[in-house]
């Protein structure tokens, strides 16, 4: 980031310039550092820390523009949350959702996920955009278990507390449109299509436990995983039944995790610069 002090070492160098020329320099500095933080501040509300990093030292222009592209979604909800917070104090509902929100923020940070939306206990997660990866798909697997495993421990002090809930995940694979979304003075980055409402729903039938995905998405993974079918079930929206299957576990020894190039980012999407 430039340096305010950079002015002063401008002045000794010219001296002759009118100090109102030196006042619209600076001014001019201080809009650009305005600007910077600012970007960073935006891409920080929805990517993790080292993809934010990344996509701030590029040099293109238009980050975020609307885009088709693979994703796989992945939507987490929990279980008896209403019930819960029909009994419990606000502070009691506040308490529970502020491990939770810990726990989802460390496990999108380290699977370098990008946060599309967060609506009380309702959290929906996608990857590869803005950073393109080829294994978004495991990572998505990965996370899921890694935060299923996460609530798993956490809940064993929310039923101390008697905060009797569950955590239920969906995990879709397919083609979104994805870029900034909403309207003046409030856009976030956020992703539309028929995997966001197929995560969604695969998420509402998913039990206390469950990580439910459909047959499309387990192939692109069946090496990598351990699953048990569920049903055939009949979503909302959709007109066919979906084959579903429970994700369980990683299988063997799968403990390596491939991180996202940033660089390969910029090169196969040009336009993915600052906003």
């Amino acid at each position: 980031m430039p340096n305010l002090t950079a002015g002063a070492e401008i002045f000794e160098a010219n001296p002759r310039r009118s100090l109102e020329d030196w006042n619209r320099i600076l001014m001019e500095k201080v809009g650009r550092q305005s600007a910077l933080i600012e970007r960073m501040s935006r891409l920080k509300r929805f990517l993790s820390p080292q993809l934010a990093e990344s996509v701030l030292k590029s040099e293109d222009t238009d980050l975020f523009k609307c885009h088709r592209r693979e994703i796989t979604a992945v939507f987490l909800d929990l279980r008896d949350f209403t019930a819960f917070t029909d009994r419990a104090e606000p502070e009691e509902v506040m308490d529970l959702l502020r491990g939770y929100y810990r726990e989802v923020g460390e496990a999108i940070s380290r699977f370098e996920g990008t946060l599309e939306s967060i609506a009380g206990d309702g959290i929906l997660i996608f990857f590869n955009d803005p950073v393109p990866c080829d294994d978004h798909t495991e990572k998505a697997v990965r996370f899921a278990l890694e935060i299923a495993d996460r609530i798993k421990k956490l809940r064993v002090e929310w039923l101390k507390k008697n905060y009797n809930v569950d955590l239920g995940i969906g995990l879709a694979t397919g083609d979104a449109v994805v870029g900034n979304i909403g309207f003046e003075n409030r856009m976030s980055y956020g992703a539309v299509g028929k995997v966001i409402n197929l995560a969604a729903r695969l998420c509402g039938e998913a039990k206390g436990g469950q990580i439910l995905t459909t047959e499309k998405t387990l192939s692109k993974v069946k090496n990598l995983v351990e699953a048990e079918p569920v049903a055939e079930l009949s979503l909302k929206g959709f007109a066919d039944s979906v084959s579903t299957f429970n994700i369980l576990s990683l299988k063997g020894h799968h403990d390596n995790l491939r991180h996202c190039q940033p660089m390969s980012m910029l090169q196969r999407w040009p336009y993915l610069k600052e906003m």
